[in-house]
């Protein structure tokens, strides 16, 4: 470990650099989020859909 200055100031960039980073990530993803998240239900229900089948067959 060297100069605490340094390491400071250094940690202090990486912490500015995550903070845009996930600012930037938001703001472009807020408009296709409706359809994420429609896509993970839909995929969901369909696999529920042939869990219950499976399972219903399977009983026999």
């Amino acid at each position: 470990m060297g100069n605490p200055a340094a390491w400071v100031l250094r940690v202090s960039f990486m912490l500015l650099g995550a903070t845009i980073a996930l600012n930037l990530a938001v703001a472009f993803l807020r408009p296709v989020l409706p359809w994420i998240v429609g896509g993970v239900v839909l995929v969901s229900c369909a696999w529920i859909a042939v869990a219950v089948v499976r399972w219903r067959r399977s009983r026999w």
